[in-house]
């Protein structure tokens, strides 16, 4: 497991007020970002022109309770400084026909394409890429981060074959006798590892990258996943990738 450094500011979450400085930063954010989502809905702004294009595709899946702010995620993604091949929306049938329409239509344009596929929960934010065919690496990230113009191309400058690459990590702490130590022990928010470890346990809503071509198949059974790591995608993702000596 690897995650490049980062500064502090970095994938800060925005859109959930953690804390009386972040609240008050999350405020203006939030309202910055309604005031350019509503004239792009009206036509009056446009994304930044790329610096250049991405070689992957980005991958998110969202749900009902964050239909309202999902748009202003997306408003992040597409003005990248390195704009994805594609953005693409996992979302069920029946969550789709409650998307405001408005979504797809302003947002289409600019490669943003909502996918239907079924209740994978968490998981649907990487599952069906794989399952869809895409053979090639992808970057999965969250409904409710919002994005610094720069971060898929940092992300994407970092990937290597030897570790499973993400921005965010937490460091998992063992006991004396070698047994991993409840979660609320391990270290949080890492910012900087720069040398693979297997106690490296990278959380995926900040942004990794997922190569398909690493995943054995037996990680990609559905009825495995949904038994035994429900709604925990971080928790199955890292234990692929440690199950493959990565």
């Amino acid at each position: 497991m690897f995650l490049p450094g980062i500064d502090g500011n970095f994938a800060e979450r925005l859109l959930r007020d953690r804390g009386r400085t972040r609240a008050l930063v999350a405020a203006y954010a939030h309202s910055q970002l309604c005031k350019t989502y509503h004239r792009f809905l009206a036509d009056r702004w446009e994304p930044p022109t790329p610096l250049h294009q991405a070689r992957a595709c980005v991958s998110l899946t969202s749900w009902p309770p964050r239909f309202n702010d999902l748009p202003l995620v997306l408003l992040t993604l597409i003005q990248q400084t390195a704009r994805p091949q594609e953005i693409i929306l996992w979302l069920t049938e029946s969550d789709q026909k409650l998307l405001d329409p408005q979504v797809e239509r302003r947002f289409t344009p600019y490669g943003v394409r909502v996918s239907i596929c079924d209740n994978l929960k968490s998981h649907k934010k990487w599952l069906p890429m794989i399952e869809s065919g895409h053979a090639k690496p992808f970057v999965i990230c969250d409904d409710d981060i919002v994005y610094p113009r720069t971060w898929l191309a940092r992300l994407l400058a970092e990937e290597r074959s030897d570790a499973f690459v993400g921005l965010r990590a937490h460091r998992i702490t063992l006991d004396k006798n070698g047994k991993i130590k409840p979660y609320t022990a391990w270290k949080k928010q890492m910012t900087a590892v720069f040398q693979p470890s297997p106690l490296t346990f990278v959380t995926g809503g900040a942004g990794a990258i997922i190569d398909p071509q690493r995943i054995p198949s037996r990680f990609l059974d559905r009825a495995e996943i949904l038994s035994k790591c429900p709604t925990a995608d971080d928790v199955w993702l890292n234990a692929i990738h440690n199950g493959s000596g990565i």
